[in-house]
């Protein structure tokens, strides 16, 4: 009888097999090996196994971790070079939380193979209907359905789970990606909260003498983002030339802070100030200075604005604060990101130009810009309708009337 080749055994009921080794799986780093049973000869199953490790030489056959989990592949995908390369800090702190609450909850122990459209399909009804993971418990204990998502959180969840799709298929764990026909909820169109000019001049005006009134003179004022905001120091102030340069930012991880590369790759411009913000700024360098030398303890810094000890402002708290001074104050409930939004409406309605506008606010693409703030142009609209019609008419517009 002829010398059993390398890897080929025989079984109790004297059918032979096979075992190849096919090098290290690229998600797990796990080696990986094809058994295959069921040749009547030793012969047949020597000869398959040569040709099974032809096409891995040839790169035909790769290593498949077929109990790969979803949220095996998800922490893959997170904590991988692609995610340091593509995804910034404050957005990967995001995807693990969508991943935490709305995707391991549901199909977290689903074999990556086994996840179909139809599968993604009832995964996004679930999470329309329930929401995730984030639920009260009943007095059994039992979680109780939670708040449903809208489509526009749906597909920034269904952002994460196509990311750690796209790594398997590219490391031949699986042939398509499962989302790509799998239809997304269709999106919603929001139209941001923001305060008419009337409601910004009385909160203003009702706010004025609280310390935190040039906070958020300002913020409506400039159009700033909250993390530039309090990230905004003094030698990037020139009052001389009515001018900021905006380079610092930061995110918040949960509550920490941490230094960001700003929002997009506009994010680092100079912000022109017209007469009131020069004078919004001077207030609060006065402001500085005065508590400064009432304070018995101080941190030194060279923030613009400043808590009552020196130290720099939390976003977080600024919005709290600025949510419950609007609730005193009888004015619509807005956070401190409303009042950019509020900014962004003031200038359009004001005529603005649309591009110069998103330059003031760091935004990177005018399009998108535009669509965000269309609920404004109704007014401009107008204005473009009379101009035209008095070239074309000779009909006055109204006010000329």
């Amino acid at each position: 009888m002829p010398a059993r080749p390398p890897g080929v055994y025989q079984d109790a009921a004297g059918k032979w097999y096979f075992k190849a080794t096919i090098g290290r799986d690229p998600l797990t780093g796990k080696r990986g090996q094809i058994t295959r049973r069921g040749f009547r000869t030793m012969a047949e199953a020597a000869r398959e196994r040569r040709e099974v490790l032809a096409k891995v030489d040839h790169g035909q056959l790769a290593p498949s971790p077929a109990a790969l989990k979803v949220k095996e592949l998800l922490a893959l995908h997170l904590d991988g070079i692609d995610a340091d390369q593509n995804l910034a800090l404050k957005t990967r702190f995001d995807y693990r939380q969508y991943a935490q609450d709305y995707i391991n909850p549901y199909i977290g122990d689903r074999r990556v193979r086994d996840v179909t459209p139809e599968v993604i399909l009832a995964w996004q009804r679930k999470l329309l209907k329930e929401g995730g993971a984030k639920r009260s418990k009943d007095k059994d204990g039992k979680f109780g359905p939670g708040k449903p998502l809208s489509p526009n959180t749906v597909n920034r969840v269904r952002a994460v789970l196509s990311g750690a799709f796209k790594l398997a298929v590219r490391a031949g764990t699986i042939p398509i990606n499962p989302l790509l026909q799998a239809p997304r909820p269709k999106p919603q169109r929001k139209i941001p909260k923001y305060w008419s000019p009337e409601e910004a001049r009385k909160f203003l005006s009702l706010m004025e003498g609280d310390r935190t009134w040039p906070v958020w003179a300002f913020l409506l004022g400039s159009g700033l983002r909250i993390g530039e905001l309090v990230s905004l120091r003094w030698p990037n102030v020139d009052l001389k030339n009515r001018r900021v340069r905006i380079v610092d930012f930061v995110s918040t991880l949960g509550y920490d802070m941490m230094p960001s590369s700003g929002k997009s790759r506009d994010s680092i411009r100079t912000v022109d100030l017209d007469d009131g913000l020069v004078d919004v700024l001077r207030k609060q360098k006065v402001l500085q200075k005065t508590e400064r030398l009432a304070a018995s303890e101080w941190i030194e810094s060279d923030f613009v604005f400043t808590r009552p000890d020196g130290g720099q402002y939390h976003p977080m708290n600024l919005s709290r604060l600025l949510a419950a001074y609007t609730t005193e104050l009888d004015v619509p409930r807005l956070t401190a990101h409303g009042l950019r939004h509020t900014s962004a409406t003031l200038m359009l309605a004001s005529g603005v130009p649309p591009k110069v506008a998103a330059e003031r606010l760091g935004h990177a693409d005018a399009t998108l810009f535009t669509n965000l703030y269309s609920h404004v142009t109704p007014t401009m609209q107008r204005e473009a309708a009379e101009k035209i019609g008095f070239i074309l008419f000779g009909h006055d517009p109204p006010e000329q009337q």
